[in-house]
């Protein structure tokens, strides 16, 4: 097997996947293709996979290249977590329109955030999938990079490469509302269907000790009230159903946003309030105004950001430890202290290797899968894994209320597309212009402006 992975010098990802690779006996053997223009990145990762290589006695061969091209022929599955201008590019994607009052905790999927990350990342995935037709016209691209929904829908437009976007957000919030009620995971189903970072579980179940079915949605609901300090209604659900004793609330769980649309839509949206919040920043501002969701804007402000600040530094010492140093590693700690989203496409690959048909949630384009949004757009919905390849499940219509932000986002992606592709300003603005952080045209002119002159090296069509 030959997987390449283009953006490997990312300590997010590299690490992540390896680990996973590491302890599963089937990579023994395989043929790993790193790619990154950051050559001092693509040298540790490289020596942090032939560490972990000959410590697991994997013999892993090692291609390394800053040209994708020199790596991509044969490769059975390929992965991109890139960063067009690393964090300093996502700093200006928050700060630039802050300065205009767009509040942004996270910046990378909606608003003047997710455009600016949308037009620096469209173009290099677009060459990578023609890239893929020429030399591996048989590889699935699997997409990580963000804004996940616009890059994937570009690479499957533009390109005969299958594209599909992987994000663990769905898990995310099935894990969380698993937590608040107090139930474990694996006694729950649920259904879930939307777009990354703005996906919908509207449909919630658990299983009792007797294996009898519950609905879990009013659970969830007396469970969310214990957490605003009104307990009643949960204690009535613990005394009848006694797995929810079995297992303690989360602390500090609540999510008001996330919570208030919960209650008013009847299905809960993840993967938590700095995500969903960007889909609806009319009522993140006024929720940050009234300090229901947090003490005061400044502590929303970039949140996202600000975690990377202290978590990859910390991530790299341990890749320079391990890679260059020699310290010592143990293969399941190994694998368990580096898990992260990334190794849901391990998951995946075992699933399909071992055909035994498990659900994922993905990224792919809406062929019927979801009847009241539009066709062709990517969504982010189930789909089952096993020999013959991954197949989205046809979910039918979605909650009604939660259709209209949804339609609304999806409707600006060509828009979007067409403005990185072409390199045109004035589609960046006319996208930027529809997007409901914008309050009024002069801003969103300023705002892209700004953006495309701050980040021009790393916008070669916009030159």
């Amino acid at each position: 097997m030959k997987i390449v992975i283009i953006g490997a010098g990312s300590v997010a990802f590299t690490p992540a996947i390896l680990s996973g690779f590491s302890v599963d006996r089937r990579y023994a053997g395989a043929t790993l293709g790193f790619v990154d223009p950051n050559a001092e990145a693509l040298n540790l990762a490289s020596r942090f996979a032939w560490r972990v290589s000959d410590e697991f006695n994997l013999d892993w061969t090692i291609q390394a290249s800053a040209d994708r091209r020199e790596v991509l022929a044969g490769a059975d599955v390929v992965t991109t977590s890139i960063g067009a201008g690393g964090l300093d590019a996502w700093i200006q994607d928050v700060e630039i329109p802050y300065k205009y009052g767009i509040l942004q905790p996270v910046g990378d999927t909606s608003g003047p955030g997710g455009l600016g990350r949308a037009l620096r990342h469209i173009p290099i995935l677009v060459e990578i999938g023609l890239d893929m037709e020429k030399l591996c016209p048989q590889a699935i691209l699997y997409n990580f990079t963000n804004p996940l929904t616009v890059l994937t829908q570009a690479v499957n437009q533009y390109t005969r490469t299958r594209c599909i976007g992987l994000c663990i957000g769905v898990d995310l919030t099935w894990n969380h509302i698993c937590r608040v009620v107090g139930v474990e995971k694996a006694n729950s189903t649920i259904l879930a269907g939307g777009i990354n970072h703005c996906h919908w579980i509207y449909d919630f179940k658990m299983r009792d000790p007797e294996n009898t079915v519950i609905d879990g949605m009013p659970v969830l609901a007396a469970a969310l009230d214990e957490l605003e300090g009104s307990p009643q209604a949960m204690e009535r659900f613990r005394a009848k159903y006694a797995n929810l004793a079995k297992r303690p609330q989360e602390p500090n769980a609540n999510q008001p946003l996330c919570a208030a649309l919960f209650r008013l839509f009847d299905a809960y949206p993840g993967p938590g309030d700095g995500h969903v919040g960007e889909f609806y920043p009319q009522l993140m501002r006024s929720l940050v105004a009234d300090r229901s969701l947090v003490a005061d804007m400044a502590s929303f402000q970039g949140s996202a950001i600000r975690y990377v600040q202290q978590s990859y530094p910390l991530l790299t010492r341990k890749m320079q430890e391990i890679a260059l140093e020699g310290a010592p590693i143990e293969a399941e700690s190994f694998a368990r202290e580096l898990a992260w989203e990334h190794t849901q496409l391990l998951d995946i690959l075992v699933s399909q290797h071992d055909d035994l048909g498990q659900t994922f949630y993905v990224n792919v384009p809406n062929h019927g899968y979801v009847s009241n949004l539009p066709e062709g757009v990517v969504l982010e919905i189930p789909a089952i894994v096993d020999a013959s390849g991954v197949h989205p499940v046809t979910l039918g219509a979605l909650p009604k209320a939660v259709v209209p932000t949804l339609v609304h986002k999806l409707s600006s992606l060509d828009l979007i597309i067409e403005a990185a592709l072409e390199g045109s300003r004035q589609k960046a603005v006319q996208a930027l212009a529809n997007d409901p952080h914008c309050t009024d045209l002069s801003t969103a002119e300023k705002v892209v402006k700004e953006l495309i002159e701050q980040e021009i090296r790393y916008l070669p069509r916009f030159q």
